[in-house]
């Protein structure tokens, strides 16, 4: 079984919204466990920034594609992402 790949734009220091990303990401990890693969990007200066065209956080590529973009998603709306994305 394949994970599905998160990877998360944080700014740093975290503003709220990145505060609040990086506490759901915990949750879904504690629930969807190996299912799931996280990954953070603080930036500027990471590469991935640019390689998804990133220009605001917090952020959220899902799978491959960018979901969310300056706003941190409710649950509802990144387990439906994650959906789409493969997980089961």
């Amino acid at each position: 079984m394949s994970s599905v790949r998160i990877e998360a734009f944080v700014s740093v220091p975290p503003c709220s919204g990145g505060v609040a990303v990086k506490r759901l990401l915990k949750e879904i990890e504690a629930e969807y466990g190996a299912q799931v693969e996280i990954v953070f990007h603080t930036g500027p200066g990471d590469p991935a920034w640019e390689q998804y065209a990133i220009d605001c956080a917090p952020a959220l590529v899902v799978g491959e594609l960018v979901k969310f973009v300056g706003q941190a998603p409710s649950k509802e709306s990144l387990v439906g992402a994650l959906r789409e994305a493969g997980l089961r």
